[in-house]
């Protein structure tokens, strides 16, 4: 299976969703976020680090990078990187967060991933986020590197 659909009704589906790809991850993924402001993007992230796999702790405060760009969470198993390029507007600004030093260090979380260009080698969990009416579509797809760990991921109507 390389894609899942995955119906958020109530924020805890997001938050659920969250744990369970935390429970998935592996030092060197990248997870590209897609969708508009208001999708659920930086909800999902903050349920990935709050969860029982790095910080264990609901009320760990986790802020939007929008405007610092890049927020470093450091973790036993390993480091988690947040980006956040939605005020990126040039290539010189994406180079400057060093980015791909991420990736060898931990996990590269990236919202508005439209603007990087992604190392051919990365494990990629492409995660699409679509505003439904009374619902968010979560969509995952593999990008390379997360077939096998996206069947374990299930989908239904939540």
């Amino acid at each position: 299976m390389n894609k899942i659909t995955y119906k958020s009704k109530e924020i805890i589906n997001t938050q659920e969703l969250g744990k369970e790809i935390a429970s998935l991850m592996e030092k060197g993924d990248l997870i590209s976020l897609y969708g508009e402001l208001g999708s659920g993007k930086t909800t999902l992230v903050r349920a990935i680090i709050n969860s029982e796999f790095f910080a264990n702790d609901p009320n760990h405060i986790v802020p939007s990078p929008t405007f610092s760009l890049l927020q470093i969470y450091n973790f036993d198993r390993f480091n988690i990187f947040h980006a956040d390029l939605y005020r990126i507007n040039d290539e010189e600004e994406i180079n400057a967060l060093n980015l791909e030093e991420a990736l060898n260090e931990g996990v590269l979380i990236v919202e508005w991933p439209e603007k990087l260009k992604f190392p051919s080698d990365s494990k990629i969990l492409n995660i699409n986020f679509e505003i439904g009416e009374n619902d968010h579509i979560i969509t995952l797809s593999d990008g390379g590197g997360w077939k096998d760990r996206i069947v374990s991921i299930y989908s239904d109507d939540r």
